[in-house]
């Protein structure tokens, strides 16, 4: 199978798990977009007037938070789809296929993030001054889009624990919670420990990205920005593949990967 086909197979596998459930679906995605909202009002005190057209004091934090719930798609779906194939007893199978488990999740984390950048988009645009629109979702979309494959890459990392030592689930958890602070609190109100660490993550990188996007500041002021993203995201992709691929031949070396 050629990637669009594989792309388009994992796309048309999400969705027919939304449509056996619509109304968990339709849930989930009034329960974001209320709590991205929400959120980051409350916190400061006001009540969420976005979604009346009203323009939120903080609207960076807004999709920062909304950005957050992709993120957890980079980070827990290695994990997930390890656990769920091993309870399956494919993950032998699915490591022997020609585009390889660390190809397939690639392009199942893909199709996840596809189908929830909609609702990111649609939580940027109710805080987006209405003139900017456009711009501003496309330059959202291509942060989210970056931060998550450098998300993906510390799944993989994570992913590698799951495969050699199992039953791990708890530590793609604690990652995710830490993504929080991260979204709704200024770089410089962090302690410095959680500074330095967010020097090194996707994530908090793009959430810096956040508010120039949203106030329409010219590319050319953050484009340097965007590039160290990119370059950071692709270290870490290309890094948690490389320990996820060595995790793998060790597991099956040792009769690990069918054992969950």
């Amino acid at each position: 199978m050629t990637a669009p086909a594989i792309l388009l197979a994992e796309l048309k596998r999400g969705l027919k798990n939304h449509l056996a459930y619509p109304v968990q679906a339709a849930c989930e995605i009034i329960t974001v977009i209320f709590t991205t909202v929400a959120v980051p009002s409350l916190l400061e005190g006001s009540f969420p007037r976005g979604i009346s057209g009203v323009a939120v004091e903080s609207p960076e934090k807004v999709v920062a938070l909304a950005a957050a719930f992709v993120a957890l798609i980079g980070l827990q779906i290695v994990h997930r789809v390890v656990r769920e194939e091993s309870d399956l007893g494919a993950l032998e199978q699915l490591c022997l296929t020609p585009i390889g488990l660390p190809s397939l999740i690639v392009f199942r984390c893909t199709a996840d993030t596809i189908r929830i950048m909609p609702v990111v988009l649609i939580v940027a645009g109710m805080v987006s001054p209405s003139q900017q629109v456009g711009p501003i979702l496309l330059m959202v979309s291509v942060i989210v889009l970056f931060m998550n494959m450098g998300m993906l890459g510390i799944g993989f990392f994570l992913g590698s624990l799951t495969l050699i030592v199992k039953r791990l689930g708890f530590i793609p958890n604690l990652a995710s919670l830490a993504l929080l602070p991260l979204a709704l609190s200024p770089s410089g109100e962090l302690p410095q420990a959680v500074e330095v660490l967010g020097s090194v993550l996707p994530f908090a990188h793009g959430v810096r990205l956040m508010e120039p996007a949203l106030k329409g500041f010219p590319v050319t002021l953050w484009i340097s920005s965007l590039v160290k993203l990119c370059i950071l995201s692709g270290l870490w992709l290309i890094l948690g593949i490389r320990c996820f691929v060595m995790a793998e031949r060790f597991a099956k070396d040792r009769g690990l990967l069918g054992k969950h």
